[in-house]
Parts: structure tokens; C-alpha cells; sequence
């Protein structure tokens, strides 16, 4: 009789270990990073009703790095509630070292089987500090980006164009990265990219 009880509180214990199991992995969701862009842009030239022109002597360029992905694993409605994209790009420093500049961005409300997209910035100031060339940034200049993509803390996708895999853990990080909401481009291209909660 005994043994009967205990194989049956077995029997339930493993029935709630699957069972919590497959619960944790219904709610992880997945993310298949497509591509990563590398653009120069300029800085956008805006006219508002009312006020006069200007001449503006030389538009400066920005670094704008773009990531197209798409995600599974989402509630009901098909919708992943949030994720953090972390980006890294390493740049060739004025005295000819690699400088790696870091930033994060957070997307939420973030739809199933869409191409889904995510962008950063580097602002013309950045650029210059860390190269050494206020007026003519050059490409040449960028020596890898990569990103990582993760959910509550846990890393669930990477993607980079580096000579290496993870290439940036040998390397210290600084901040320097921009959300699309941070820069003149805030207000372009609006339903290209996948929502972004602004921190504070």
C-alpha cells in the first residue's frame, strides 16, 4: 500500500515537472535575425510653415545600423510583449585602436510572422570624437557590428558581420548608441520599425 502512494506522488511530481516545463517553453518566444544594414545618413532637412529658410553650409552624417528580423512564440493574439536588442560597434579609433560603442534598445508589441525591423544611431559628434573626422565619415572606419537580441535577460539570438563570433567580449564597451526617438530621424519612416519603449 505504501509503495502504491509513493508511486502515485511520483507519477504526479513528474506530471508537474513536464507540465511546468512545457509551460516555460510556450512562453519563451524565439527571434530569427535576417540581416544586419550599415547606412550613412545625412541629417534630415525639416521645414516648418512660418518660419524662414536657412542655408545649411554642409549636412553632417549620421551611422545608421538596421536589423530585420522576425519572432515566434508570442501570447494568444500573436504578439511577443517585449525584447531587448543590444548593439555593438566597433569603430577604428583616432589613434588606430578599436573603440566599441554599445547601447540598447527596447521593442515591445512585437507581431508574428511579420518582417519586423529595429534601428540605431551614431551621431555625427560620436563619429568624430571617436575617429578623429568631424567631416567626411567614411565606412572604412567601421570595423564590426553585431547585436544581441534577448528576454528576460537570457540571450536568444545573436547576429554579427565580425571576423569572429562574439568578438566584443574581449573588449571594453562605452555608450554611444542612439534609439531611432533620440535623433532627427524620429519622426521618419514611423511604421517601418517595431515600437520602442524609451527609458527614462
Amino acid at each position: 500500500m505504501k509503495s502504491g502512494i509513493q508511486f502515485a506522488i511520483t507519477l504526479v511530481g513528474v506530471f508537474l515537472m513536464v507540465t511546468t516545463a512545457a509551460m516555460a517553453q510556450k512562453g519563451q518566444p524565439s527571434v530569427k535575425i535576417k540581416k544586419i544594414g550599415v547606412e550613412l545618413q545625412p541629417t534630415p532637412n525639416f521645414e516648418a510653415g512660418g518660419a524662414k529658410s536657412k542655408k545649411i553650409p554642409r549636412q553632417k552624417t549620421w551611422l545608421e545600423v538596421e536589423v530585420e528580423f522576425q519572432v515566434k512564440g508570442g501570447n494568444k493574439a500573436g504578439i511577443v510583449s517585449d525584447l531587448q536588442f543590444r548593439y555593438y560597434v566597433a569603430l577604428k579609433g583616432e589613434d588606430g585602436k578599436t573603440r566599441l560603442l554599445t547601447g540598447d534598445v527596447n521593442h515591445v508589441n512585437l507581431l508574428e510572422g511579420e518582417d519586423l525591423f529595429s534601428v540605431i544611431y551614431l551621431s555625427p559628434t560620436t563619429l568624430g570624437t571617436v575617429t578623429g573626422d568631424f567631416r567626411n565619415f567614411q565606412k572604412s572606419s567601421i570595423n564590426a557590428v553585431a547585436v544581441e537580441v534577448s528576454y528576460n535577460g537570457r540571450v536568444i539570438d545573436t547576429k554579427s558581420d565580425g571576423p569572429q563570433s562574439r568578438w566584443w567580449e574581449g573588449l571594453s564597451a562605452e555608450q554611444g548608441v542612439l534609439t531611432k526617438g533620440k535623433t532627427p530621424f524620429a519622426l521618419l519612416w514611423i511604421d517601418r520599425y517595431a515600437d520602442v519603449k524609451e527609458s527614462r
